[in-house]
């Protein structure tokens, strides 16, 4: 059992497959069993070019960190599953993510109009809910910020601090060139 901890419980699920999963990565060794994330796409219907970029961005995230030696020392397992753009398959999908298949972290859809339902049932759960897309005011305002994590946010955050890192260093640089 892989355990991944929510800010608000524990998030605990048996890595399993279902016929829409997809690995990523490479299968070396590491600490047991693949952590699966699942994730529910629109890789039909009316949000569909949007959902395949994602679905090709997480599978490019899970090879990368898969390289890196995975995530928390376990090997990335990703689960997606399609909702053809549809609020009522994502409900049922979600579900299944984290109910039926118990897969250890849940990623968002795309679109806020997938987002905010998505999020109600992985707060349900008790599940924290990382999402890529979805900044309409209605997902921020839906009272779940205990455990919606924007990773934009995220991403914003680690490229200030890449930013500041190397400023850094090129001042210290330049400091080692003046003293020389």
């Amino acid at each position: 059992m892989v355990t991944v901890a929510s800010s608000s419980s524990a998030a605990a699920g048996s890595p399993s497959s279902s016929g829409s999963s997809s690995g990523s990565g490479s299968s070396s060794s590491s600490g047991g069993p693949p952590i699966t994330i699942g994730t529910s796409l629109s890789l039909s219907g009316d949000f569909s070019a949007d959902g395949q970029a994602f679905e090709r961005g997480y599978q490019l995230w899970a090879a990368d960190q898969n390289k890196a030696g995975g995530l928390l020392g376990h090997q990335i397992k990703l689960d997606v599953l399609s909702d053809s753009s549809s609020p009522a398959q994502v409900v049922s999908n979600y579900q299944k993510l984290i109910g039926s298949n118990k897969d250890a972290l849940v990623f968002g859809p795309f679109s806020s109009l997938l987002t905010v339902p998505a999020a109600r049932i992985a707060a349900r759960y008790g599940y924290a809910f990382v999402e890529g897309a979805g900044g309409a005011p209605t997902v921020f305002g839906a009272g779940l910020g205990r455990y919606l994590v924007n990773s934009v946010i995220i991403f914003i955050a680690a490229w200030v601090d890449g930013r500041r890192r190397l400023m850094t260093e090129r001042i210290e640089q330049r400091k080692i060139r003046i003293e020389a």
